[in-house]
């Protein structure tokens, strides 16, 4: 009997659970190779074999996917989070800071030709902004780690476009069916638990964290733990791969459960909208955004690796990290803390009249926020609101004014507040998340 040998192998270019699936099916291929544990946060393959193991032969089949059996001691002497080879974290930093300030350079310049409208986006993500992340995500690291899952099941006898329809189908159809549960549940957090400032701010986060890890700046993996969903998924893909050709569309379901940032910060904030349809639709739309990589994904292998996409997922990078502090501002702007840049224009402006000695705010919650939205009322007047609750079926449907200790589910027509106004200032009010917000002006 042939003597088993075990050698560890540093393999490049690993972001995520389902690089580990991948590299470890494609050691397998190997005759000799008897059993492979693969560590995307290590970025490590733990070998057994007899006989001799042929590196050049295993390189050629995952160097088409991105991967490169690397030296050991080029691992260990590489900056960055175990990234062997790349350039200090400080230099990533710096690198940051100067595409955001051009960035900010470039919208100033193209605001002030009037090139663009204002940009708004203190309401909720649109379905073209979910869409946008979904494409974004599906280039990504390990092409958004489903594109990894999509190319081990790729052969010579499988017609590869449909595959990749019915695997993209399958994603499609499952992020909807799993939104609809995270609207549900949402709901429930919400309207009893009372969490949904706290979503938003659990969404920021995520978005921060993925675009340090994005930069490389911070392993997004050496955070969140992923150990559940990452088992999960190992089980249901390894009973399945066995015939992908058949099983595509079933292998594109249950990508839902595969770890990805994207994908987290997407659900997150699906929670948050605390409307089983409206969270159906955002996660079925960000799936939808991934079905171009996935569709594309030969002519995508060689992007992956030219100079151009490097700065292009960089500059992304820095778009979500600005992206996920401005919500996180976002959400401190509910309790008065602002920061300068989230500040809340006037929006649907609206006179209040006085009515019987009491000054008369009336509001109207509707399916994108509330209208009017922006208030002046005199100090030291008693004021009624009377909040119509038209479509309460959602994030607005909770409201949320915590300098008047209001925290409360709307119900269906009238819903009505009154106070005196003390202090001069600004009373802001949002949904349950903040994503739709809205403010009263107290004046002398």
């Amino acid at each position: 009997m042939a003597k088993l040998k075990k050698c560890t192998l540093y393999i490049k270019g690993m972001h995520c659970a389902s690089c580990e699936i991948l590299i470890t099916d494609k050691f397998k291929e190997m005759p000799n190779v008897t059993v492979v544990r693969s560590s995307f946060k290590k970025q490590e393959a733990e070998v057994y074999f007899t006989g001799h193991l042929d590196r050049d032969a295993v390189n050629k089949k995952i160097q088409s996917f991105g991967y490169e059996i690397g030296d050991m001691g080029e691992k260990l002497g590489g900056g960055g989070y175990g990234l062997g080879g790349e350039e200090s974290i400080w230099k990533k930093i710096i690198e940051a800071i100067f595409i955001a300030i051009g960035l900010g350079l470039i919208y100033l310049i193209f605001k002030e030709l009037n090139l663009i409208p204002n940009i708004n986006i203190t309401g909720n993500l649109n379905l073209l902004t979910v869409l946008f992340l979904g494409l974004v995500a599906s280039v990504s690291t390990c092409m958004a780690t489903s594109g990894a899952l999509f190319l081990s099941t790729i052969g010579n006898k499988t017609n590869n476009l449909k595959q990749a329809i019915y695997f993209s189908l399958g994603r499609i159809i499952s992020y909807g069916f799993f939104g609809f549960i995270a609207g549900l549940v949402g709901s429930v957090i919400i309207t009893n638990l009372k969490f949904g400032t706290g979503l938003t701010l659990l969404a920021a986060i995520f978005m921060i964290l993925l675009g340090l890890d994005m930069l490389k700046i911070l392993s997004f993996a050496s955070i969140i733990p992923f150990g559940v969903t990452s088992n999960i998924f190992r089980k249901l893909e390894h009973s399945l791969i066995k015939d992908p050709h058949k099983s595509a569309f079933f292998l594109g379901m249950i990508t839902y459960f595969l770890p990805c940032g994207f994908t987290q910060a997407t659900q997150v904030y699906a929670l948050g909208l605390a409307s089983p349809w409206q969270s159906a639709l955002t996660m079925a739309v960000f799936a939808l955004g991934t079905a171009p990589a996935i569709i594309f994904i030969g002519s995508l292998r060689g992007l992956l690796k030219s100079t151009f996409y490097q700065y292009f997922m960089k500059t992304v990078a820095v778009g979500v990290l600005i992206l996920g502090v401005y919500y996180a501002s976002n959400f401190f702007s509910i309790y008065g803390i602002n920061f300068g840049f989230n500040k809340i224009d006037k929006g649907v402006y609206s006179d209040v009249k006085i009515l019987n000695g009491k000054q008369i705010i009336n509001m109207d919650v509707v399916s994108s926020g509330y209208i009017p939205n922006y208030f002046s009322v005199k100090k030291g007047i008693p004021v009624k609101w009377i909040v119509n609750g038209k479509n309460v079926f959602g994030c607005q449907g909770y409201f949320v004014v915590p300098q008047l200790n209001i925290s409360k589910a709307l119900s269906e027509g009238e819903n009505i507040f009154e106070f005196t106004p003390s202090d001069l200032g600004f009373i802001n009010f949002s949904c349950g998340m903040g994503m739709y917000r809205g403010r009263i002006e107290v004046r002398d």
